[in-house]
């Protein structure tokens, strides 16, 4: 019967939104010259902050309006639909966001492509 009741509460939260998904692996701090650009009042053009619902940058904001995974195998890769604002200027763009993890011979990355031009840049993850 604990069981039953328990899982009644359960569902019921989750249906409500009350349980919490689990950040995306892009959420967080980023700095394109490594964690030394993290430092406060130091290459703040060159930092990002990244969440499960918007993607700051230095002189723009973006609003994701939908997120989808880019394997099935694993949570690193996302291509992600935004709307943005900054400069006195709106656009809508898609960014493929991927996480590199820390291996003994680099740091954890990100790979932020522009899904139109394929630009890219790599950041590396700042520290809390």
């Amino acid at each position: 019967m604990k069981a039953a009741s328990l899982a009644v509460v359960i569902v019921a939260a989750a249906a409500s939104g009350a349980v919490a998904q689990s950040a995306p692996p892009f959420a967080g701090r980023w700095a394109v010259e490594g964690p030394d650009a993290c430092q406060d009042g130091r290459n703040d053009d060159l930092k990002v902050t990244f969440t499960a619902k918007r993607l700051d940058y230095y002189a723009s904001a973006c609003r994701i309006v939908s997120s989808r995974r880019l394997s099935t195998s694993g949570d690193a890769a996302h291509r992600v639909k935004v709307a943005c604002e900054g400069e006195g200027a709106k656009s809508a763009r898609e960014v493929i966001l991927i996480v590199l993890e820390k291996t003994e011979q680099r740091p954890e990355l990100l790979l932020h492509i522009d899904a139109l031009s394929w630009d890219t840049l790599s950041y590396q993850r700042c520290s809390d």
